[in-house]
């Protein structure tokens, strides 16, 4: 997986306190019941075993195997915009918006 970030969420980020204490998790959850969906968070988390660890830049970046599964293309950026917050985008689509980073567990 290449993982681009932005200048822009990269500049997002580091205005978050825990930016550089904590890995950043990228998670695809499946949801819906007859019209199955994928929804993007993104998390403040702790790296797993089987996890796929990015660093780009001062950042840690983590996905699953079924998030990379879900994400379906090698390239994924994370882009941030005033407006729409973060945003996960694949060469051939935008996968997200509106996503912060929050803690997994609701714990701000």
């Amino acid at each position: 997986m290449e993982l681009t970030v932005t200048t822009e969420a990269m500049e997002r980020l580091r205005t978050t306190p825990k930016a550089l204490e904590k890995t950043i998790r990228i998670n695809g959850e499946l949801v819906g019941g007859c019209g199955m969906n994928v929804e993007y968070f993104l998390w403040w988390d702790e790296v797993l075993p089987d996890d796929l660890l990015l660093h780009v830049g001062s950042f840690t970046f983590v996905m699953d195997k079924e998030t990379l599964d879900y994400i379906g293309s090698t390239q994924l950026k994370v882009d941030y915009r005033p407006q729409q917050g973060f945003r996960l985008v694949t060469p051939e689509q935008i996968l997200a918006y509106g996503l912060q980073v929050k803690e997994r567990w609701g714990v701000s």
